[in-house]
């Protein structure tokens, strides 16, 4: 409980004082519109004397604008700083939806209609950097995950996605933008100016437990052991952990993600059943699904269908398979036994490592 009330505190604190620094320069800071990676690093600040970035600060999503983000000609980070430029005006977070209006205007549909394997890594990029912003409380960050992974040397790439990955799981911001920033195989693709002001920010993270407290190498070995044993999933994530490898969940289609809907995790079916040896058959007239595990047989509702994969709810699942499961904040982890208790301080620095292990290496 100590943590928790010295996280929240530490938001609103902060939240106060990029306010405050707003105020006090006359309303010449760049815009924030609420205390997270993604809302709060306005580094298109380092590109205003590109003029499309500036023109998207000042007049939004013009056709102008569009050109510049679908071009191939266009530098990704120059794309990177248009689209965080985009979010500089004060219109309601609420009224944002500039990833289908992007998509419409560049592509003539919106993104679910989009053929993602036929457009190119950039391209990616920008719509799932779009949809991040677009969706800052619950974002799906799929696209800019498959976007990093097909753009493997980008510092630019795997920096907007590391701070994406920060907004599902906050605990561990500093240290999933700091892998990023301490990987030398990266090409520096971006300014130093916008770097600077994303690391300034994210900085005022560090002292968040994923990186403190004297029990770290008991937790490691804690989070070693776990890795190795269980599966591990988060929503909104497009790969898992598999007794420590890493493997896709739906290798023809990224958006396929563990989910929240109605205040219920939903996981994909087909993923979970073949990692436990199960097969599952679906039947399209009832809308059920037969799960065929361990000579038994078993018909259950799915909770969803998505992109033709079936969803069912996550403790449905481990009831299916008997299967021992820890949630906390997106994070999945199923074995064959308990594996953390989030009231213990030290199982607790456990998660945030597994966590930093799943969202924060690249292949």
């Amino acid at each position: 409980m100590t943590y928790l009330l010295k996280s929240r505190f530490a938001k609103m604190l902060l939240g106060v004082v990029l306010i405050a620094a707003g105020w006090l320069t006359g309303g010449t800071a760049a815009v924030v519109h609420a205390d997270s990676p993604v809302t709060s690093t306005a580094f298109y600040a380092a590109y205003l004397d590109v003029q499309q970035v500036a023109e998207a600060a000042d007049n939004g999503l013009t056709s102008g604008v569009v050109d510049f983000l679908k071009s191939k000609d266009t530098p990704l980070d120059q794309k990177a700083a248009a689209v965080n430029a985009l979010y500089a005006s004060d219109i309601g977070w609420s009224e944002r939806d500039q990833a289908n209006e992007y998509a419409r205007l560049a592509y003539g549909k919106n993104v679910s209609a989009l053929d993602k394997s036929a457009l190119a890594p950039a391209e990616l990029f920008v719509i799932g950097y779009l949809q991040v912003l677009d969706h800052y409380l619950e974002p799906d960050i799929s696209l800019i995950t498959e976007a990093a992974k097909e753009l493997p040397g980008s510092l630019t790439a795997a920096l907007i996605q590391a701070l994406a990955a920060s907004q599902v799981n906050m605990d561990c911001s500093w240290a999933l933008t700091g892998l990023v920033l301490a990987d030398a195989t990266l090409t520096k693709d971006m300014r130093q100016e916008a770097v600077d002001i994303i690391t300034d920010y994210m900085a005022l993270y560090k002292d968040y437990s994923c990186q403190n407290g004297a029990e770290q190498t008991e937790a490691a070995l804690l989070a070693g052991d776990i890795i190795k044993d269980s599966v591990v999933l988060s929503v909104g994530y497009p790969q898992a952990l598999v007794k420590g490898s890493r493997v896709s969940i739906d290798a023809a289609n990224s958006t396929i993600t563990p989910l929240v809907r109605n205040g219920r995790t939903l996981v994909p079916l087909k993923f979970v059943a073949e990692r436990f040896g199960a097969a599952v058959s679906w039947n399209a007239a009832t809308k059920q699904v037969t799960v065929s595990y361990n000579k038994q047989k078993k018909v259950i509702p799915a909770a969803l269908t998505r992109n033709g994969r079936t969803y069912v709810a996550l403790r449905t699942a481990m009831e299916l398979f008997g299967k021992q499961m820890y949630y906390r904040q997106g994070l999945i982890i199923i074995s064959d036994h308990l594996v953390l208790d989030a009231k213990d301080p030290l199982d607790r620095l456990a998660d945030e490592r597994v966590r930093v292990k799943l969202l924060g290496s690249g292949e």
